[in-house]
C-alpha cells in the first residue's frame, strides 16, 4: 500500500465515524441591563486606551485644523482631511461588548476622516450602543437594507501595533488618539 492510499484509507476511516454533538450551552449569556450598556461600554473602551470626552469645548480647544463629516460639528469649519489635526465623524453604533465603535463610509474622504489625522473624535448617542456584535449586525441590515456601503469599520481602540520586537506603538496605521464624545445625555 503506497503513502497515497493510506492517507486516504484514513480520511475515508474518519468520514464514516460521526463525530460527537457538542453539548447544549447551559444557560444563555448573562448580559447587564440596557442600562448598565454605557457602563459597559465605557470601561472596554477605556481599557482599550480609547478616551470618552466629557466637555467638548475644553477637547477642541487644542485643535487648529478639524475636519468633519455631517454630524452636529459640521460647523466648525472643515478642512482637507490630509492638513487635520482631528478627524470627526458619527457611527452607526457602539459595542459594549467589546469597546468598539462601528463606522460606515461610502466615499475616500469619508474613509480618509476615521484613518488620517492622528486624532478621531467619534460623536455619537447613548441610544446607538447595542450589546454585542450580532446586535451591531443587526442595525446595520436595518439601517442599509441590501445597499451596504463600500466600507465597514470596527474600531477596537487607537490604532497599534507591536511588529517590531513586540513594542506597542500607537498610531503606526491610524489614529493614535481615540476618543467618543456622546451629544445626549
Amino acid at each position: 500500500m503506497s503513502a497515497r492510499d493510506n492517507i486516504l484509507n484514513r480520511v475515508r476511516d474518519a468520514v464514516r465515524t460521526k463525530a460527537p454533538r457538542p453539548p447544549e450551552p447551559s444557560a444563555a449569556p448573562i448580559w447587564p441591563p440596557m442600562g448598565e450598556a454605557e457602563a459597559r461600554f465605557r470601561e472596554e473602551f477605556t481599557a482599550l486606551r480609547g478616551e470618552i470626552v466629557e466637555s467638548l469645548p475644553e477637547f477642541l480647544a487644542g485643535f487648529a485644523k478639524i475636519a468633519t463629516d455631517k454630524s452636529e460639528l459640521a460647523g466648525s469649519g472643515n478642512v482637507p482631511v490630509r492638513e487635520a489635526d482631528l478627524g470627526v465623524t458619527s457611527c452607526v453604533c457602539l459595542v459594549a461588548q467589546t469597546g468598539s465603535i462601528v463606522v460606515a463610509c461610502r466615499s475616500a474622504e469619508e474613509r480618509a476622516l476615521s484613518a488620517l489625522p492622528p486624532v478621531h473624535l467619534v460623536v455619537a448617542r447613548r441610544s446607538q450602543i447595542v450589546l454585542d456584535l450580532e446586535a451591531a449586525i443587526g442595525v446595520l441590515r436595518k439601517q442599509y437594507g441590501g445597499g451596504f456601503p463600500s466600507l465597514i469599520s470596527v474600531i477596537s481602540g487607537p490604532s497599534r501595533t507591536a511588529d517590531i520586537e513586540k513594542v506597542l506603538v500607537l498610531g503606526a496605521h491610524g489614529p493614535k488618539r481615540l476618543a467618543v464624545h456622546f451629544i445626549n445625555k
